[in-house]
């Protein structure tokens, strides 16, 4: 039988088909972890997640947290932070300023930023350099 153009519109549908009935790759928690109070209330759940583009998310579940100047969310290095100064000597990575005071958000991770190299997820008042809270991060 000769190949005609019905017959590559035909192909090219029956890949297409293929194609949409594969698996997507499920999103895989890699870290989580229970916000604690520092300076100022602040509780919820964080989620480092993997995405199915390659890269990684940090989600906030159920978040509250007071209200104030210049609030920014750090991925940290330190381990169970109590203190200022304990994220003042860590290596941090800055995932951008605080979206809401509540609720649910998320924040995308900055290509090259790995979550293996962090520890917790800081609430940080950039004005004052005082953490609002922050949250232990376990792997999964």
């Amino acid at each position: 039988m000769p190949w005609n153009r019905w017959s590559a519109v035909s192909a090219l549908s029956m890949l297409l088909l293929v194609l949409a009935a594969l698996p997507l790759r499920a999103e895989e928690i890699i870290a989580n972890g229970h916000f604690y109070d520092a300076h100022h209330p602040t509780s919820g759940r964080a989620i480092v997640v993997s995405r199915d583009d390659g890269g990684y998310e940090l989600r906030l579940e159920d978040f509250a947290s007071d209200s104030g100047p210049d609030i920014f969310i750090y991925l940290s290095s330190a381990k169970n932070p109590t203190t200022d100064s304990a994220v003042k000597n860590a290596r941090n990575a800055n995932l951008g300023p605080r979206k809401a005071l509540r609720g649910n958000q998320s924040y995308r991770l900055p290509k090259g930023v790995s979550p293996e190299h962090f520890n917790s997820v800081i609430i940080w008042c950039r004005t004052y350099s005082v953490m609002f809270g922050a949250a232990a991060l376990e792997r999964q």
